[in-house]
């Protein structure tokens, strides 16, 4: 049996063109359409002059609980800082004095929804009786204490620990300490920050220092990401670099590895052409790039580092040594619909309805100690349809780089996913998806394997069988059941998976394998009611003849709202880091 716990704790406390709202809404309703005030009408976002937005943050727990749990209620808000006014303020696209807006408003909802440091929220608009509306902005806080414990049945019990804050003293700051078990090396440490209105403007500061348990991780990036289409501007500037061993599964043997120093920095901006909904993205990045692997690999044993018997790698790696100059373009016609319980447990979520496109084109440069003569290009194609009860949406990201001094193609690196929701009823979901990633003509350390945690399939995690190419099919089924305290939103899931992987030459000891299965049954969970973070407890039974197959049991969490996926590890950690992805992938 294989455990891992990792798990985030939170204890303390249009209509428009752009933008539909459910009939849902996971914010506490009110008995009456009026204001806080208890007097001013509803009113239409029609250009009225706004006399004046009032904003109320809430913790998460905002009504008492039954008698025997209320102190579970008291305990967490006392621990918890209710997100600040001028936080919420600072992302509204209208303020005093202006005309209403109805996108504006509609827009001002959906990007205080995005955080993740809040459950949901709403713009409602009033009559002030004085031919002007006024604003009232409610939001509700997410949990914000992080406690993530790494734990096992075997001794020692406790292999790793995560303590920090997702909204430190309700400023949007999130700030977390790590530390993990290293064995007979170094234990990992590290530190990571991130400032959701660096300057006190709608701008990401990240800060993130890892040592590992043989080298380390250093990356700092500013960036002001793209929130919406009213926005004129978004820019990014980053730099880091790791070292590390990275490890090479080989089927029937131990694992060897090689030492890959990454050292890369960007600079870019782009811009808006075009009417909202419907609109281009042009700009300009400058980018370095430095990746050196060695030749020959090693043992990473409980005993220490050990020279590898076999001596070489099957493949040859080549050091990468760039300064490009990029064009970055973008097409965007999209519009966003609100649901609700479709990544989450029962919480709201914005998902895109229609077609986005980003596109990278890089030329080399003869700069500064570049050796590298190139092309670089990437794409990133998205396509989503539906609404509230059913939902289909897919997406590609591809890259490669031509060696213009050997002529070839190289690094050839493509995944996705394409997922269909349907909800048949308010508490049952049914979701199937398939993903996938592949690598040709590698020049860099590259593994898939179906033992990732993300990219690969339940009770397989100790398979010891790499490949180049990757798919994985994903079928669920949950049902949200009622609970006595609200508390919680609580549910439970059958699920189904299989994968199978391909080989490659230019991928070291990359094999065919046969498909592989799981099959299990999940508790789901969401706290507070309508969370937008999903805790599971799988119990994952492996159906396939792989000799390393075990019976699972994983703790896991995560918030998947934000974005319609996220790559797995073993897919972005070997792209390029100077693709500036982060300028497209908000929402």
């Amino acid at each position: 049996m294989r455990v891992g716990c990792c798990v985030t704790m939170a204890m303390a406390t249009m209509m428009s063109p752009l933008h539909k709202l459910s009939a849902q809404d996971s914010l506490p309703p009110r008995a009456v359409s009026v204001s806080s005030r208890g007097r001013l009408p509803r009113a239409g976002c029609a250009g009225q002059k706004i006399s004046d937005i009032v904003i109320v943050t809430q913790p998460p727990y905002t009504d008492k609980l039954p008698r025997q749990v209320e102190f579970l209620r008291r305990a967490a808000r006392s621990l918890h800082v209710t997100t600040r006014v001028e936080v919420i303020r600072r992302f509204l696209l209208l303020d005093v004095g202006e005309a209403c807006n109805q996108i504006r408003r509609a827009e001002s909802e959906r990007i205080l929804r995005a955080q993740p440091y809040l459950v949901d929220a709403r713009i409602d608009v009033y009559d002030d009786e004085h031919g002007g509306v006024r604003l009232e902005v409610q939001t509700r806080d997410e949990f914000s204490l992080i406690v993530e414990p790494n734990a096992q049945f075997t001794s020692p019990v406790l292999k790793g620990l995560r303590v920090g804050e997702s909204n430190f003293g309700g400023t949007a700051v999130m700030a977390a300490v790590n530390w993990r078990d290293g064995g007979p090396y170094n234990d990992v440490i590290g530190a990571q920050l991130t400032d959701y209105q660096f300057g006190g403007a709608r701008n990401e500061l990240r800060l993130l220092g890892q040592r590992y348990e043989h080298g380390q991780e250093l990356r700092a990036e500013v960036i002001r990401p793209y929130y919406t289409d009213l926005q004129r501007f978004a820019w990014v500037g980053s730099i880091g670099g790791t070292r590390d061993y990275v490890g090479f599964l080989r089927p029937g043997r131990d694992a060897n590895a090689v030492n890959v120093v990454r050292q890369f920095a960007d600079l870019g901006a782009l811009t808006r052409l075009g009417p909202v909904g419907r609109l281009k993205l042009l700009g300009l990045s400058l980018t370095r790039e430095y990746v050196r692997a060695d030749s020959i690999p090693v043992l990473l044993t409980d005993m220490g580092i050990r020279s590898d018997s076999a001596g070489v790698l099957p493949v040859r790696f080549r050091q990468q040594r760039v300064v490009r100059l990029n064009a970055l373009l973008g097409l965007r016609r999209l519009r966003f619909e609100r649901v609700q319980g479709f990544d989450a447990l029962n919480g709201a979520q914005d998902i895109r309805v229609g077609m986005q496109m980003n596109a990278v084109y890089g030329q080399s440069l003869g700069a500064g100690n570049a050796i590298d003569r190139d092309r670089f290009v990437a794409a990133n194609l998205y396509g989503g349809f539906g609404g509230e009860r059913w939902f289909s949406g897919i997406q590609a990201i591809g890259e490669a780089r031509y060696n213009r001094t050997l002529r070839a193609w190289e690094n050839l690196i493509s995944s996705g996913r394409a997922a269909w929701y349907f909800k048949p009823a308010v508490k049952q979901l049914t979701l199937v998806q398939a993903e996938w990633g592949a690598a040709r003509n590698m020049q860099v350390p590259f593994q898939l394997s179906l033992a990732d945690y993300d990219g690969g399939i339940l009770g397989h995690g100790y398979s010891d069988e790499p490949g180049a190419k990757r798919l994985v099919f994903r079928a669920e089924q949950r049902l949200i059941v009622p609970t006595r305290y609200n508390i919680a939103d609580v549910g439970f899931a059958g699920f189904a998976e299989m994968g199978k992987l391909w080989a490659e030459r230019s991928v070291p000891y990359s094999v065919t394998t046969p498909w592989r299965g799981a099959v299990g049954l999940s508790i789901l969970a969401a706290i507070p009611p309508h969370s937008r973070r999903l805790w599971r407890v799988d119990f994952a039974l492996p159906i396939s003849s792989d000799p390393q197959r075990r019976f699972e049991i994983r703790f896991s969490n995560d918030d998947r709202t934000r974005v319609f996926w996220r790559e797995p590890d073993d897919v972005s950690s070997f792209r390029e880091r100077t693709v500036p992805t982060s300028l497209f992938s908000w929402p």
